[in-house]
């Protein structure tokens, strides 16, 4: 009765849970060994052997159950915080309680952290399992009651958004590749310092904060918001309610964006699950924001912003700068070529691949890996995307000759480290233009052509693509030409955001293309026989510029910026196109 006493007040838990505290004393005593006995256990005694102590565990830790719900989907939780109550009588398991559903549970599918390291307690077949179990959520401060949790870690995956003038939203991590961080926003990349350990849910809750970041400096102001919700979209929405009774309407471009029209001193929000990130022409009107929305979270000044997703950020008065130098340094480390010799080009000129059915197949899920780090590489190197995008075709039985062009890649990246995109301040009225091209027939497994395009917001890159197309074409104005109307698709949606959250009227948007057929077939309504084979929905860009939306213009293939994103170029000439995509060596920026 003293040890389940002892079990009860150590731990704070509620006296409803006094049988439970019994019944583990019971079993620990059972384990333990006795002067009655000869200094032997009464387990040993009873059964002959001495009795298995590896898989206890404290009484009232935190445990952290497998989700058996069938049909979960990509991003929902793999496992559930409960409590631990001690060993299920006559089975290998365990018995739990969960605090947010006051229901006890019983299962061999437990995981717990102890001295920094994960340790399974589940059957032999699940061990396959444990990835799955890597990132789990934080704790709903609604929870029942309040115990010890033995010295448990919890780490919560970091949260932060993207600039809204920058490359599209990253895709979501795998949680093999990308650790979790502590729960605040990371202001640098050598902030994290490894899990923090806590003795109690009591200081889980008192070390989760409602963290805000600020940025001022003349006429921009940036702020991130940070809460640990129940779940991300009751976070999310809960968010979007506070914007919308603040009078800030969701913008119909972009559905994570919100904006509050007050002239010249507008504010945009971006939202990223429960964070914000806010820019507005006046610092004033940022502060009242800010206390308002002190009414509704808990908030604090986290300074300027400058790292977040793995995207380092400097902002000065005239530009800002993006790279991701401190990623690109972890994933050469990761994959063991931190000191491999550089190369000038991501790819050999000329080089074309194909399915390689006859080649010596390598280590698929470590080619995947590979392939997945560089896609969100891709966020500020546009000069990577059409080779990682051809290595990423091949993701489904790659071979030596595959891994070769992977390999390039890193060594390239080795000696680009710290490049990355500039963002030069402009005029405040937006000029958007953009650049259209493609190849004939490059993939020699499907003989589709890539297609790539590149769109500027006052000679800064707000958005890039290189992709395959999805048919066949018969010449290269045909496949210039399927590429166009893709790209007058995207440049459509880029003038219908900005005038969104400009409030100005759109202006026609220009689009550069190097192959003249092509151009003279888009502004020729006459359905010729050069236009019989192209599917009817790629003649959307007649419409678009006999709407005077679009402005198709001739650029010589030397200018043509998306050169770089349908082909692998010498490196002289990569060097002219990195620059005029607007990649620069910020090296010089390095703290």
């Amino acid at each position: 009765m003293a040890m389940a006493r002892s079990l009860l007040k150590g731990t704070h838990m509620p006296a409803r849970f006094w049988g439970e505290a019994v019944r583990h004393a019971v079993y620990l005593l059972n384990c333990l060994p006795t002067k009655a006995l000869g200094e032997r256990t009464p387990f040993e005694a009873w059964i002959g052997r001495k009795p298995h102590l590896t898989h206890l565990r404290v009484f009232g830790c935190v445990a952290y159950v497998k989700n058996t719900a069938p049909h979960l989907k990509k991003l929902d939780n793999r496992s559930s915080p409960m409590v631990y109550l001690g060993v299920e009588e006559g089975c290998k398991a365990h018995r739990l309680i969960d605090p947010r559903h006051d229901k006890l549970q019983v299962s061999r599918d437990v995981m717990f952290r102890e001295n920094c390291e994960w340790t399974w307690n589940a059957g032999a077949n699940n061990e396959e399992n444990l990835p799955e179990f890597m990132v789990v959520d934080a704790f709903d401060t609604d929870a029942a009651f309040d115990i010890e949790a033995g010295a448990e870690d919890v780490t919560t995956p970091e949260i932060a958004a993207v600039p809204m003038t920058g490359a599209s939203s990253p895709s979501t991590p795998s949680s093999n590749t990308y650790a979790a961080s502590s729960p605040s926003i990371t202001n640098s990349p050598e902030s994290f310092e490894g899990p923090v350990r806590f003795r109690s849910i009591a200081d889980i809750y008192a070390n989760t904060e409602e963290v805000v970041g600020i940025d001022e400096e003349e006429g921009e102001v940036m702020m991130v918001i940070s809460e640990e919700p129940t779940c991300y979209q009751e976070a999310t929405t809960e968010a979007c309610w506070s914007l919308e009774e603040l009078s800030f309407k969701k913008c119909t471009q972009e559905h994570a964006v919100y904006t509050r029209d007050e002239g010249e001193a507008s504010i945009l929000v971006g939202v990223y699950v429960d964070d914000l990130i806010v820019t507005g022409g006046s610092t004033e009107k940022i502060n009242k924001f800010k206390q308002q929305m002190m009414t509704e979270f808990e908030i604090s000044d986290l300074g300027l912003l400058s790292y977040y997703l793995g995207i380092e950020v400097e902002q000065q008065k005239s530009r800002i700068s993006l790279r991701q130098s401190a990623y690109a340094k972890k994933i050469l480390s990761q994959f063991k070529m931190a000191n491999c010799n550089a190369t000038k080009h991501p790819m050999e000129p000329k080089t074309q691949l194909h399915k390689d059915m006859e080649g010596t197949p390598v280590d698929a899920t470590e080619y995947r890996r590979i392939i997945g780090c560089l896609r969100y590489l891709l966020h500020t190197r546009p000069d990577l995307s059409y080779s990682v995008g051809m290595a990423s075709r091949y993701m489904e039985r790659p071979t030596i000759m595959h891994h070769r062009v992977v390999k390039q890649i890193l060594r390239y990246l080795k000696g680009t480290i710290y490049f990355g995109l500039v963002y030069i301040k402009g005029p405040q009225e937006i000029d958007i233009f953009g650049y259209s091209d493609s190849d004939l027939a490059g993939d020699l497994d499907g003989r589709k052509s890539t297609s790539g395009m590149t769109f500027y917001f006052n000679e800064s890159l707000a958005s890039w693509n290189s992709q395959k197309q999805k048919t066949v074409t018969l010449s290269s104005c045909e496949a210039e030409f399927m590429a166009a109307t893709t790209a007058a698709c995207h440049a459509l949606w880029l003038r219908s955001l900005a005038s969104e959250l400009t409030c100005v009227k759109p202006k026609p948007v220009t689009l550069f293309v190097d192959n003249k057929s092509a151009i003279a077939l888009m502004k020729n309504p006459v359905f010729h026989g050069r236009s019989k084979n192209i599917d009817t929905r790629f003649h959307f860009i007649r419409e678009c510029i006999e709407k005077e939306q679009i402005v198709v213009e001739f650029v010589n293939t030397g200018e043509q910026r998306a050169d770089a994103l349908t082909k692998a170029l010498p490196g002289v000439k990569l060097a002219t196109m990195r620059q005029l995509l607007g990649v620069r060596d910020l090296q010089s920026c390095q703290d």
